[in-house]
């Protein structure tokens, strides 16, 4: 039984060690995503909603994000707060207590961070807490620039639209090794 196993083994490890070699030398153990520039939701200053798939979002520390929804999220204009929901949350129906920290979280994103995972939403909501607020799914989260933030502000939601897939992403600049 036991000269059968050692091969086994043997064989998982080279093709274990083969796969996680095809990524190249691109990856040098760099995360998938760059979790430092992810929106850190206890940070939220201000925001503007671009239309039904789309708002902007400052951040302490002057970063701004485009945040762009999966579907249409009619509530984003109708409520007057917004509240952010990490992917692996668990978010208690109608309870009204809120999310536990630390409960069911991403280890990752622990802190209240939202990077465009699957699950992340944006929640609408109205004055009074019900548990019946409709999250709307996150597709993605890129960081902008001031001057993309505040050009939303003015325009038509096609125009902002346009603007905003016309702008860059911000990058911070990688240091070198």
């Amino acid at each position: 039984m036991k000269t059968f196993l050692l091969p086994l083994l043997t064989g998982a490890l080279v093709l274990g060690s083969s796969v996680s070699g095809a990524a190249g030398p691109e990856s040098n153990g760099a995360p998938l995503r760059p979790v430092g520039e992810c929106l850190v939701t206890q940070q939220v200053l201000d925001w503007g909603v671009v239309d039904h798939r789309r708002l902007v979002v400052k951040t302490l520390g002057s970063r701004y994000y485009d945040i762009q929804l999966s579907h249409r999220c009619p509530n984003l204009n109708r409520r007057p707060y917004l509240s952010f929901r990490d992917g692996l949350q668990s978010m208690p129906i109608g309870s009204g207590r809120g999310f536990l920290p630390g409960t069911g979280s991403d280890p990752v994103t622990s802190d209240g961070r939202i990077c465009g995972d699957l699950g992340d939403a944006v929640v609408p909501r109205s004055g009074i807490r019900t548990g019946l607020d409709l999250p709307c799914d996150i597709a993605s989260v890129r960081r902008i620039d001031r001057r993309a933030f505040d050009d939303v502000f003015g325009k038509n939601s096609r125009e902002a639209n346009a603007m905003l897939d016309a702008s860059p992403s911000v990058v911070r600049p990688r240091l070198s090794r």
